[in-house]
């Protein structure tokens, strides 16, 4: 029996394991969400102004399938951190909860008694999480509505 040459040999082995790994999950090619475990720079505008409100930055973690609790770690955004911002963004912390495609976010700053509510999706096209935030009156901030960004870091 004649043996192959060597080079065909390792040529054929690499076509193959190619091949394996190029056919590896070709059945599904839909993004499963994102989630919100991670890193995240958050930026909230208050409604129709392109002047950020809050800019800060987030480390969630997940505690169950769909109940996630997170803190301040230093934001590295390209969002300019507003000089007038009324909370700490060092000094945050947050809860979460996931439902289908939807969370809901609950961000406290305990030294100004501020706390933030957003609501927002899960996107499967991107990483980036959008929604919407209510900052309920506080001593530090006034009452204020508007969008939010959420982008890994």
């Amino acid at each position: 029996m004649q043996r192959l040459p060597y080079f065909l040999v390792v040529f054929l082995v690499a076509v193959f394991l190619l091949a394996t790994v190029t056919g590896c999950g070709s059945g599904n090619n839909t993004p499963s969400n994102v989630g919100l475990y991670g890193n995240w720079n958050v930026v909230m505008y208050a409604n129709g102004s392109s002047t950020p409100m809050f800019v800060f930055a987030l480390a969630m973690s997940q505690l169950g399938n769909s109940n996630y609790s997170g803190s301040s770690i230093t934001y590295n955004g390209s969002v300019a951190i507003p000089s007038n911002m009324c909370i700490n963004g060092k000094t945050l912390t947050a809860t979460a909860s996931t439902s289908g495609s939807n969370f809901t976010m609950t961000v406290t700053d305990a030294s100004t008694q501020t706390v933030i509510t957003v609501q927002g999706s899960l996107t499967t096209q991107t990483t980036t999480l959008s929604g919407t935030y209510n900052n309920l009156a506080s001593e530090a901030c006034s009452a204020s509505r508007g969008t939010v960004t959420m982008s890994p870091q």
